[in-house]
C-alpha cells in the first residue's frame, strides 16, 4: 500500500517524452528502445568492429592496445542520449544521472559480466577540486549510485585525485588531449584491489581513462576495465 501511495504521489515521468511511466524509472519503454544502444564493439577500446571481421578486438588494438584491459559502453554518443549527458553535466539534473545509472546497472549484471567475476572496486574519474566546487558534484560518481546498490561493488572516490587543472577535453583535438593529461592524476591512498573499474560519462579518444589507468597500474592494480555511458 505504501509503495502504491508513493507511486501515486510521486509518479515516474519519462525524461524524454514526459509521459507517465509504469516501468519504475523515469524512462518509458518506447523511449528506452529508441536510445542509441551499442552494437558489436571492440572488446578492448569499445570502438565499432569492421563488419565481416571474426575477432573481438579491432585491428588497431591488436597492433597498439590501450593501457586499460576492457571498455564497456552503453550507447553511441548521439541523440537522444546526449540530452541526458548534457543535462546532468551542465544542467545539474541529477535525476538524469539516476536514469543512466539504472541502465548501466542492468547491463553490468545481465550482459557485460555474465559468467564472469565482477571487478572488486569502481573508481569514478576525479575532477579537479576547482571544477568540483564550480559544478557542485562529480557526474561520474552520480552515475554509480544505482550500480553500487545493485551490485554492491564498493566505490573508491578518495584514493585518486586530479592534481593538475586541465583544459576541458572537449575543447581539444586528440594530440592535445594526451598532452593535456600528462601528470594530471595521482594516487594518494593505497588501493587494495587487483581488478578495478574506471567510470566516466563519455569516452572520446580514451586519453583520460588511459592516463588514469597508467597511474593505477603503477600503484599495483593489475586489471582495469572502463565503464562509460557513451563511446564517441
Amino acid at each position: 500500500m505504501l509503495k502504491k501511495l508513493e507511486q501515486w504521489l510521486f509518479p515516474f515521468i519519462c525524461c524524454f517524452c514526459e509521459a507517465y511511466t509504469t516501468s519504475g524509472q523515469d524512462l518509458c519503454s518506447a523511449c528506452k528502445m529508441a536510445l542509441p544502444w551499442s552494437g558489436d564493439r571492440c572488446f578492448k577500446c569499445g570502438l565499432y568492429l569492421t563488419p565481416g571481421i571474426d575477432s573481438i578486438d579491432c585491428e588497431s588494438c591488436r597492433e597498439l592496445p590501450p593501457k586499460f584491459d576492457r571498455l564497456c559502453a552503453l550507447f553511441s554518443y548521439q541523440p537522444p542520449i546526449t540530452k541526458l549527458i548534457m543535462g546532468l553535466k551542465f544542467g545539474k539534473k541529477l535525476a538524469y544521472g539516476r536514469v543512466m545509472g539504472e541502465l548501466l546497472a542492468d547491463q553490468v549484471a545481465s550482459r557485460w559480466y555474465q559468467n564472469l567475476e565482477l571487478p572488486e572496486a569502481i573508481i569514478p574519474v576525479p575532477l579537479h577540486i576547482d571544477r568540483l566546487r564550480k559544478r557542485g558534484f562529480n557526474q561520474a560518481l552520480e552515475l554509480l549510485w544505482p550500480v553500487q546498490k545493485q551490485t554492491e561493488i564498493p566505490i573508491v572516490f578518495d584514493a585518486c585525485v586530479r592534481i593538475r587543472k586541465t583544459t576541458a577535453q572537449s575543447q581539444l583535438d586528440k594530440t592535445r588531449r594526451k598532452r593535456n593529461l600528462k601528470s594530471a592524476f595521482q594516487i594518494v591512498k593505497p588501493i587494495p584491489f587487483e581488478h578495478v573499474v574506471i567510470m566516466d560519462d563519455v569516452v572520446t579518444t580514451g586519453s583520460t581513462v588511459n592516463a588514469l589507468t597508467q597511474v593505477l597500474k603503477e600503484s599495483g592494480v593489475t586489471t582495469v576495465d572502463i565503464w562509460c555511458i557513451c563511446r564517441a
